[in-house]
């Protein structure tokens, strides 16, 4: 059965040594909005933002809420999940299967606008950028038994390029 196109963003599902799975917050970049699932960078202001896909910057972590401050002076923050160690999920786009044997290999996103009628997220993994993009690392796929390995499955990943850890390239 092939997997259902389902694009969600990144949520999490595990600590890697067991720890609790935490949020903190950090200031919005005024005039941005950021879904519940996107990944974000830190920007020079000291603020956060969605980050653009294969961005080439440091991740903070994935947005746990939505903020929009559109309207504001730059006052809203919003909650991420910024510990490097946490797993998360993220579903690979369309046009490329992923196979087993790509686990331990290295990616970038998909940025896209997150849904204006859900409010979460529609970034995925890139399939087509597995071992030459660097923000992700694949640690394999979520079990579950509608996912299987091919296109849209989905996927148990880490921050590769965290703005708290040390980049390690893929194998």
């Amino acid at each position: 059965m092939a997997n259902v196109d389902n694009p969600r963003g990144f949520w999490p599902v595990k600590h890697l040594s067991g720890g609790e799975i935490r949020t903190h917050p950090y200031l919005v970049t005024t005039g941005a909005t950021v879904y519940p699932g996107d990944l974000l960078k830190v920007v020079d202001a000291g603020t956060v933002e969605a980050a653009a896909a294969d961005d080439g910057v440091i991740v903070i972590g994935v947005a746990a809420e939505y903020v929009n401050d559109a309207a504001s002076a730059g006052s809203k923050a919003v909650q991420v999940y910024d510990d490097p160690h946490i797993v998360f999920g993220v579903q690979a786009d369309s046009g490329t299967a992923v196979a087993a044997t790509e686990v331990f290999e290295t990616a970038n996103h998909v940025a896209t606008t997150g849904s204006t009628t859900m409010y979460h997220s529609l970034q995925e993994l890139d399939a087509s950028d597995i071992a030459t993009g660097a923000q992700l690392k694949i640690i394999g796929k979520l079990d579950s038994p509608d996912n299987a390995w091919g296109e849209h499955v989905d996927l148990l990943v880490v921050i590769a390029e965290h703005m708290f850890n040390a980049a390690v390239a893929g194998v």
